[in-house]
């Protein structure tokens, strides 16, 4: 080995301790910046000189060493773990704020606002039970009605503003993700034409691009992986969002409804929601997430702020018509006492896809499942009261004809649900009018008058014929027989339903309170008196058990019941969320904490790592000097 072969060997070593000094001291520089990710020297030989050869052996003269790279000190499963674990954090963060917000619009967590509604209603019949001829009880009943659906009406609709006014948040939250994906595709760029070479490796891009997939994690899920350019391909779902060549972007659209239509063998738009659902714009995908099924941990779908913000508002406005309802064996016994098994067996395969159905949709949604829950309380309650005051019967009407208040003719086919004529309270006005309801639709009137040319029969739950029309003599003593054909609820027609989209206080009686059915009806032969039974009827069944909160569980409720147990179960979930989100905090932690013992500054490390390298530069220095002083003596002594 040769003087000059040595002293370049010195001169490495004097390189390569530099190079460490300079590592060691970026590191330090950068300790208490965010992302940064620790670096490290990865020192080889630089090449050997073969002299000779044997079978024992060779000899080899080494030339020095330096610097392989400059890795990051970074763990690849550390990261993939912590971006699951914030993102799913995120996700239930967005459910308890949601459940937070509906307990404000509900009043209190208790309730207190609407529940004190729903009191005085009782409150007032109970008034009116007592001395139901008192205008001023009939009065105040009709108000604390309209006060009652005014309150359930705002708080329907207060809930339906915050679905909407979560529009703006996913916009906000799509243009950050946007941006996201363009600034990774800059850095990708940058790091593919830095490191094309193999000489360097651009590590604070690398650290600014993985910042940037930690904040991306924060607002969705995702998979991704690097390629041999150093370039990172990430995919949402099975679309990808940034690849080597392009950032695609998501959008947003107002979400649509669709039927199929026969006529055309196309499915068309039949509504357009003022509610936006997130979709991509330019890599060929529609949809970027499946909110048609339920979130689950196990498919990586209860992850990330934007799919749990559309997750807690839902696809749309949802009614009690959303919550299935197991079928009833008593329906499917005819008088006869013959069970129709067949039949309740379809019924039942039809409520399980049902519930299939309500678990994926509205059941996945904190303010859909509320808003179902809270109009079916208000339908079961109006319909209870109206069905007191005007009572239904089933009767067969086929072959019966006659003409509607439009003049159009009506002929009866099977069974329909009328008016008891004969049972049913009586205005207090002059005319007695009969069936007249405490709460309406909008569009449509509680029944279809029909005038017969004489009256019709039928048969009570005795097995007696009774009167299915009222008689009505005219001034002019011509007599007219009325049949009062109930307007069936129609699940795909919302004029047809008593929901809170579609409720008001009976325009009739609030004009004028005489036409609310209190009195006895003449059929019976009472003249005079009020029909107290009504109220002891709405009394009763206030406190008789009529729905389930939800369609999972078999534990019904009373009127009474059912709003405090809906506000005590909302609670309940959100406080079940707020314990996920403080786990998923502190796992998100324990997982950050472990991935800086990996890629954090230690200060202490960095500094034993600076004295190292200054008293291995100080020694490859004094190398040269010794090489320098023989190579001096040499030609000195030789010259």
């Amino acid at each position: 080995m040769s003087l000059f072969t040595s002293f370049n060997a010195g001169v490495s070593g004097l390189q390569a301790s530099q190079a460490g000094i300079n590592t060691a001291a970026h590191n330090l520089a950068n300790t208490k910046t965010t992302g940064y990710t620790r670096q490290q020297n990865i020192l080889r030989d630089t090449y050997y000189n073969t002299l000779k050869v044997t079978t024992k052996g060779m000899q080899q003269i080494g030339y020095g060493t330096s610097v392989a790279a400059v890795r990051q000190i970074r763990d690849i499963f550390l990261d993939k773990e912590y971006r699951v674990e914030v993102s799913r954090q995120k996700f239930y963060e967005e459910q308890v704020t949601t459940s937070e917000e509906i307990e404000d619009i509900m009043g209190e967590l208790e309730g207190v606002e609407f529940q004190n509604s729903l009191q005085d209603v009782w409150d007032a019949l109970q008034t009116v039970s007592i001395d139901p001829q008192s205008i001023v009880n009939r009065e105040l009943l009709i108000s604390k009605a309209q006060s009652f659906v005014n309150t359930a009406k705002d708080v329907y609709q207060t809930l339906m503003n915050y679905q909407v006014n979560l529009n703006t948040e996913i916009v906000s939250q799509v243009e950050a993700i946007n941006s996201i994906g363009e600034k990774i595709l800059a850095l990708n760029q940058i790091i593919s034409r830095a490191e094309a070479s193999g000489v360097e490796n651009a590590n604070d891009y690398r650290d600014a691009r993985n910042q940037l997939m930690d904040e991306l994690a924060e607002y969705t899920y995702y998979t991704y992986n690097e390629d041999e350019r150093g370039n990172v391909n990430i995919y949402i779902g099975n679309a990808p969002f940034v690849t080597d060549a392009k950032s695609y972007h998501m959008g947003v659209d107002r979400i649509k409804t669709e039927e199929y239509n026969p006529a055309t063998q196309k499915y068309e738009v039949t509504s357009v929601s003022e509610m936006y659902n997130v979709v991509w714009r330019d890599n060929g995908y529609s949809d970027v997430y499946d909110l048609e099924t339920a979130y689950s941990a196990k498919r990586m779908t209860d992850t990330g702020s934007l799919l749990g913000i559309l997750t807690a508002r839902g696809n749309g406005v949802a009614k009690y018509t959303d919550i299935p309802q197991k079928p009833n064996k008593a329906d499917y016994t005819d008088d006869a006492g013959n069970f129709d098994e067949t039949g309740y067996y379809l019924a039942l395969n039809d409520y399980n896809d049902d519930l299939k159905t309500y678990n994926n949709t509205t059941g996945n949604s904190i303010i859909t499942k509320i808003q179902a829950q809270f109009d079916q309380l208000i339908h079961g309650l109006v319909t209870m009261i109206n069905d007191a005051f005007c009572p239904n019967i089933s009767q067969d009407l086929t072959g019966v004809t006659g003409v509607d208040a439009n003049g159009n003719a009506f002929t009866g086919d099977g069974k329909y649900k009328i008016l008891d004529v004969i049972n049913c309270a009586v205005g207090t006005d002059d005319d007695t009018t009969i069936g007249t309801e405490l709460f309406s639709r909008k569009a449509v009137d509680r029944y279809q008058v029909i005038t017969l040319t004489g009256q019709v029969y039928g048969t009570d739950a005795d097995g007696n014929r009774i009167p299915l029309a009222q008689e009505v003599t005219d001034a002019d003593g011509n007599v007219s027989y009325k049949l009062y054909v109930y307007n069936e609820e129609k699940e795909d027609d919302l004029n047809n339903l008593y929901t809170l989209m579609n409720l008001q206080i009976n325009p009739k009686v609030t004009e004028d309170y005489a036409l609310l059915p209190v009195k006895l009806n003449p059929e019976l032969g009472e003249t005079g008196g009020y029909n107290t039974a009504v109220f002891e009827k709405i009394l009763s069944n206030w406190n008789e058990k009529f729905a389930v909160l939800d369609p999972n569980n078999e534990t019904s409720y009373t009127y009474a019941e059912y709003y405090r147990s809906m506000v005590t179960e909302l609670g309940a979930q959100g406080s079940t969320w707020k314990s996920m989100v403080d786990n998923q905090e502190k796992l998100t932690q324990s997982v950050e904490d472990k991935r800086q013992q990996v890629m954090g500054v230690s200060t202490e490390e960095e500094m034993t790592d600076l004295l190292k390298y200054q008293h291995a530069y100080n020694a490859a220095s004094r190398y040269i000097s010794v090489i320098d002083a023989m190579l001096e003596h040499l030609i000195t002594r030789l010259g």
